[in-house]
């Protein structure tokens, strides 16, 4: 639009009386017009408003009826728990966390989650972690009793298959005699564990001393397809060259065992030692008894054994 003050626009220029008359007069026709814009745009936006709401609902209508039509709905139930599996880590055994499979799987839609609670293998592994002891003890009860109640519900989810479980437990507490002794938290974790015992595979403990000749000595499960045993001690302890007999670990399938060397008692351990394939004696010093001299370890551990070594 052309204007007579073009030269003045955007100058701090100030305009005489005269001036200020023939600016309003110029501009009586722009504001009308600015106005009827005003008026159609407010007009036009109000139909798009009604269009876009319009096309949502169609196209929540088209996309709502093109999911019926996805592929994955036609999959067999075999195909489907076959990709669920596959989703699992294969460096380790499964967490409770939301964020992982077999736990996430469930969280997509109500066809997922009733797949997956009836897929044993995706329930075969699992990896505990004792809660931690905590100032609130209402809170930390609270907490363990439902991560006891996961673990039996999981575990339970497993059916017939063989399982991989691996456990984190709390330290030891000192008992009445002040001797190290296992936590009730712990022996309530390994008694809900020690049920399933029949269908162990693969087991790892990372306990205190206290706590692994516990299981070891006193828990007396048939493990008849136990294959891997890996047990880690934490926390310091005393030397010890007394304890068992081990009678959890007369798996006659056992090929690979890991053990601190302080309970390690080759004439307590209830082993087919030619079926050892993999030792491993790990921890700080610890003491030997007498009677274990070189010659009669190795008569002991000699046969299948591919790998023996000491881990610190």
């Amino acid at each position: 639009m052309a204007s007579p003050f073009a030269s003045r626009l955007g100058t701090n220029y100030c305009p005489t009386d005269e001036e200020i008359l023939q600016i309003n007069s110029l501009l009586v026709e722009p504001t009308l017009r600015l106005k009827g814009l005003d008026d159609e745009i407010t007009k036009l936006q109000k139909a798009i408003d009604k269009l876009v709401e319009e096309r949502s609902r169609v196209a929540a209508y088209v996309e709502d009826h093109k999911a019926l039509l996805s592929p994955i709905r036609r999959l067999p139930l075999d195909v489907i728990q076959e990709l669920f599996i596959a989703c699992l880590p294969t460096h380790r055994n499964c967490v409770m966390s939301a964020s992982e499979a077999p736990v996430l799987l469930g969280r997509i839609c109500s066809s997922w989650r009733a797949i997956s609670h009836i897929t044993p293998r995706l329930w075969s592994s699992l990896h505990v972690v004792e809660p931690s002891p905590g100032l609130n003890t209402a809170s930390y009860d609270q907490k363990v009793a439902q991560r006891l109640e996961v673990t039996q519900t999981w575990l339970g989810r497993s059916g017939q298959c063989p399982l991989s479980i691996s456990i984190q437990s709390s330290p030891e507490v000192m008992s009445q005699t002040g001797s190290p002794a296992p936590s009730v938290t712990s022996m309530q974790f390994m008694e809900t564990l020690v049920s399933f015992a029949p269908r162990w595979q693969h087991i790892q403990l990372t306990a205190p001393l206290s706590l692994l000749m516990e299981v070891m000595s006193h828990f007396d499960a048939e493990v008849p397809q136990l294959e891997t045993v890996e047990f880690h001690h934490q926390g310091h302890h005393p030397l010890l060259t007394t304890g068992g007999p081990f009678n959890m670990l007369r798996g006659a399938r056992i090929s690979s065992l890991s053990i601190p060397g302080a309970i390690f008692l080759p004439e307590k351990l209830p082993l087919q030692w030619d079926q050892l394939t993999t030792l491993i004696v790990g921890g700080p010093k610890w003491s030997v008894p007498r009677s274990m001299t070189s010659d009669a370890l190795l008569r002991v551990i000699s046969g299948n054994v591919q790998s023996c070594g000491a881990a610190s």
